[in-house]
């Protein structure tokens, strides 16, 4: 008989633990805060001035969240960029030539982002092809589209009131910061507390398995990339009040870095492995890295030199640490399935 999915092993328990790389991460994030504190002027004005300075990178780690239960099954979402901007855009147009307030225009573009990551999910699971061309193929089809909708002359200037989510504070702390830390409570429960979350490492860890216990691996599929469009649009959304502002092109920054700090945080890009925790200290070492280059007087060209490079590095990392070959890996991934049903694995009919 096959063993049920609260019968059987469940990866996520196991990750909701601190492990190793994340205790890494959180030195590497204290040691370089203190390198720039005393290497780079004007980049540690007081704690307030450290927690602003987190409002010029978090819409990455809004992304960055959305990402991480994709990449836990295996997958990949390189349309991110393309929803934020699309989200944001329909907001920005329904607010400014529909009449809608910003308080239905926001849930709306919310929504958008979710048929979004759901047409991704569709696409993924019933045409069997692998998300990084799915994926790929809409984020043109979105950006298009985008292109479209913002005409010549794309909506701005806020009403203050929506600007403060991405520029104002509460008692001294960002509406951003504060948006960030409820979300990566909620998706780190979410990973490690739910059903879903334990069908989602589980998915990521052996497919096959996962469909022996009872798991709707289409479905979980699916929801990944309903999450990961959602997040989005939320990213875009807290980019336009940012800025007061939207353009087509605005989310094209976000995919690199957000990709590179769900990596860097430990998440397996073959899926299965990682913990929410470790992309969050990811998001706040790479963003303050981020904005150290940039006070010292680094180019944007060489900032994006050094993520790339980070994303590099990390995946090498981790590849090595676990002692698998990143090549044998890949080729097991796109390997031809068979034709035949598969044989129940082992473990499963005990």
């Amino acid at each position: 008989m096959t063993r049920s999915l609260r019968e059987a092993p469940a990866p996520a328990r196991r990750r909701a633990r601190i492990g190793g790389w994340e205790l890494a991460l959180a030195a590497l994030l204290l040691l370089q805060l203190l390198a720039f504190s005393a290497l780079v002027p004007g980049f540690f004005d007081g704690l307030g001035g450290l927690l602003n300075v987190t409002t010029n990178f978090l819409p990455f780690g809004l992304v960055a969240l959305g990402l991480v239960p994709v990449i836990l099954t295996g997958g990949i979402d390189l349309s991110v960029g393309a929803v934020a901007g699309f989200s944001a855009v329909l907001m920005a147009v329904l607010w400014k030539h529909f009449g809608l307030s910003l308080g239905v225009a926001v849930p709306l573009a919310l929504l958008a982002g979710a048929l979004l990551g759901g047409v991704n999910g569709l696409l993924i699971t019933r045409t069997r092809t692998e998300p990084l061309i799915v994926t790929l193929a809409t984020s043109f089809v979105f950006t298009s589209v985008t292109t479209a909708l913002a005409g010549a002359e794309p909506p701005s200037g806020f009403p203050d009131r929506f600007n403060a989510l991405g520029t104002g504070a509460l008692g001294g702390v960002p509406y951003q910061l504060i948006l960030f830390a409820v979300l990566a409570v909620v998706f780190s429960l979410l990973v490690t507390r739910t059903r879903f979350g334990r069908s989602v490492v589980m998915v990521g860890h052996n497919r096959d398995a996962s469909r022996y216990s009872g798991i709707d691996v289409n479905a979980t599929l699916a929801w990944v990339y309903v999450l990961s469009g959602v997040m989005a649009a939320l990213a875009g959304v807290v980019l336009a009040a940012y800025y007061s502002a939207v353009r087509s092109d605005m989310g094209d920054i976000l995919l690199l870095s957000a990709l590179t700090m769900v990596v860097l945080g430990g998440i397996n890009i073959f899926g299965g492995e990682g913990s929410v925790l470790g992309a969050v200290l990811a998001v706040l070492l790479l963003g303050f890295l981020r904005q150290g280059l940039l006070i010292a007087g680094f180019s944007d060209m060489v900032t994006t030199m050094v993520t790339g490079a980070i994303l590099l590095v990390a995946i090498t990392a981790k590849n090595l640490l676990a002692g698998g070959s990143f090549t044998a890996r890949l080729q097991a991934r796109f390997r031809p399935a068979s034709t035949g049903s598969p044989s129940p694995p082992e473990n499963a009919m005990k």
